[in-house]
């Protein structure tokens, strides 16, 4: 049975989404952003008019988040990585699971709008969470975005961040620190130090970028002490390790998936949404 709410209930949805993350500020020149199935009816019935909006938040649009959100009686799923990717030109539910869970959320009027690098590049967004995370929040001297959304001139806009702060941490710190904001019982550390060494070795600057950080990265114009993102190349992580520096990473969604239960949920709650954080949503790789 459809759950289809209207087209002004998405609309508004649609409207808290991009008044803290505007559609402006995605990287158009490869992610696919923005409303990518929209089931919301034009005609407005008395179930049309009585259904209320009830969102599912995860990172990754998989066939069992996709059955959660119809268990859930969810109407819309906002999914931070682009469910439809790079592109479709047709569907086959027998070539492509995806393509599947995309004609079982129409079916079921399930619509899906995916923020991605719009909520990459916030200000107050995944890459501010992630240097709050850091520390706290606290002793922070400096931080502005790697890399620059055109046209803007707020330095905290954009994708990656460099962070420097007033003291020196220790890496054993900050591994903690992350550990616990990304509730992950382990990250990957490359260090010429020793992991008994770690409370030793002193870190003031950082580059941060949420999912993979290689890219953003290049844009770096200061010298750090520690890289942390959620993934990195064998050859990228071995370079840096050669040179002194530290690397964190985290698996890709690892650096993304906590963001939707500390900040996301609550934004949309304080617009008046009723929303709901995946349980199915986890990084593809595990460690056995």
């Amino acid at each position: 049975m459809s759950r289809a709410i209207t087209r002004a209930q998405l609309d508004k949805l649609v409207r808290s989404i991009t008044k803290f993350y505007p559609q402006k500020y995605a990287d158009k020149s490869w992610d696919n952003t923005g409303l990518l199935i929209d089931c919301s009816t034009a005609q407005v019935t008395t179930a049309d008019a009585n259904a209320k909006t009830k969102v599912l938040l995860t990172v990754d649009l998989t066939k069992s988040v996709a059955q959660e959100a119809v268990d859930a009686n969810c109407n819309v799923i906002v999914a931070y990585h682009p469910f439809i990717f790079p592109s479709w030109n047709r569907l086959n539910p027998h070539t492509n699971p995806q393509h599947e869970t995309a004609i079982k959320l129409i079916q079921y009027g399930i619509s899906v709008y995916c923020p991605h690098t719009a909520v990459d590049a916030a200000r107050g967004g995944v890459n501010d969470w992630l240097v709050r995370g850091l520390n706290n929040g606290e002793n922070v001297a400096k931080s502005y975005a790697l890399e620059t959304v055109s046209g803007e001139t707020d330095d905290l806009i954009g994708y990656g961040r460099f962070v420097e702060f007033n003291k020196d941490i220790s890496l054993e710190q900050i591994v903690k620190n992350v550990k616990r904001v990304l509730r992950v019982p382990y990250v990957q550390v490359a260090s010429l130090a020793a992991p008994s060494a770690w409370n030793q070795l002193k870190i003031k600057k950082v580059a941060v970028c949420a999912g993979s950080g290689s890219g953003v990265f290049k844009q770096l114009k200061e010298d750090v002490d520690l890289y942390y993102t959620g993934e990195m190349s064998h050859h990228e992580v071995l370079k840096w390790k050669e040179m002194g520096k530290t690397v964190i990473v985290c698996n890709h969604s690892n650096t993304e998936r906590g963001f939707l239960q500390d900040v996301m949920k609550g934004m949309l709650q304080d617009e008046g949404h009723e929303v709901v954080v995946s349980k199915m949503d986890c990084d593809p790789l595990t460690v056995a």
